[in-house]
């Protein structure tokens, strides 16, 4: 089933949000490889997911800089572990060893749902309405 984009995954900013659904994209179509059952084509997937959201993060980042957002050390070691999880099942990938692909699936999802979820959307406050110093943001 395809990840879909909503309005509740918005954080509030073009540049970002725009990126978060290209992400989508990419996962969206790992799940279609996986579905046709093209293996030989999930290390280029791989390959796609892991450059855009290398380069996601680095806009991401160069953003909560431009805003001062206090959370910014711990939301950039939280990238530098999704980067290294996404470089270890890649590494996996391309060495053949034996893929569980749900759980591949479910790892992605969770990767990108969870992290826009739980970490970008304390964004939101200091990107629309001003900045906040409270840790949990009204969403």
């Amino acid at each position: 089933m395809a990840i879909e984009w909503t309005d509740k995954l918005s954080i509030g900013n073009e540049m970002i949000d725009n990126d978060h659904r290209h992400l989508i994209k990419l996962i969206n179509a790992y799940e279609l490889v996986i579905s046709q059952k093209k293996y030989e084509m999930l290390g280029p997937a791989f390959n796609s997911l892991e450059k855009y959201a290398n380069e996601h993060f680095v806009r991401e980042e160069m953003l909560m800089d431009a805003v001062h957002y206090p959370h910014r050390r711990s939301h950039r070691d939280a990238h530098n572990e999704l980067l290294k999880s996404v470089r270890e099942k890649h590494k996996d990938i391309d060495a053949h060893k034996n893929i569980e692909i749900e759980e591949l699936s479910d790892f992605l999802r969770a990767w990108l749902l969870d992290h826009v979820i739980k970490e970008d959307m304390l964004l939101k406050p200091y990107l629309v309405g001003g900045r906040h110093d409270g840790l949990t943001p009204e969403l």
